[in-house]
């Protein structure tokens, strides 16, 4: 990828977020009040300005390999998952967890879950931060790219004990 191509994302990302800002602002009158919440951690609503992409397949395989990345996705729900170094992954979202696959396709990370999303694949532009962290970057149908998550913290190997093997016994979603 070029540079091109993640400064215009990044544009369009940071266009995206002054528009919902602006229209926070002047719907804001509209809505009644409510209680503020209690939770500090960062929202995944901008891609943040240090983040830098990385497209090099050996380069996201170094960082996701034998990783738990504990996300955030851009409207509010948490997710964990776990990156084997062999490609398998454990996904885990709503009380369920889903065993399934990580691959690098043309510079992005991908993931597909047998049993998830009819085990769909989804692929993501990986930018991280030098602080460790990663944010995840999809595109619309019309190829407009938005944040789709964000980490809010990482840790080495399967820290949250996800099982990696078999079928989720939920459903599908």
């Amino acid at each position: 990828m070029t540079n091109r191509l993640a400064i215009r994302i990044r544009q369009t990302l940071q266009i995206c977020v002054f528009a919902q800002t602006l229209l926070a602002a002047v719907a804001a009158p509209l809505v009644p009040l409510r209680a503020e919440t209690t939770d500090k951690t960062p929202k995944p609503d901008a891609l943040a300005p240090d983040a830098v992409p990385v497209t090099d397949p050996a380069e996201i395989k170094k960082k996701l390999s034998e990783l738990t990345i504990y996300g955030r996705y851009y409207d509010g729900e948490d997710w964990i998952e776990y990156h084997l170094g062999d490609g398998r992954t454990a996904y885990f979202e709503k009380g369920c967890t889903y065993p399934g696959k990580w691959w690098v396709d043309h510079g992005q990370v991908c993931y597909a879950y047998p049993n998830y999303r009819d085990g769909a694949p989804n692929c993501f532009m990986m930018f991280v931060r030098p602080d460790g962290g990663i944010q995840f970057v999809a595109f619309s149908a019309d190829d407009s790219p938005y944040l789709a998550s964000s980490s809010i913290r990482t840790a080495p190997g399967n820290d949250a004990h996800l099982p990696i093997t078999g079928l989720s016994p939920c459903l599908s979603v």
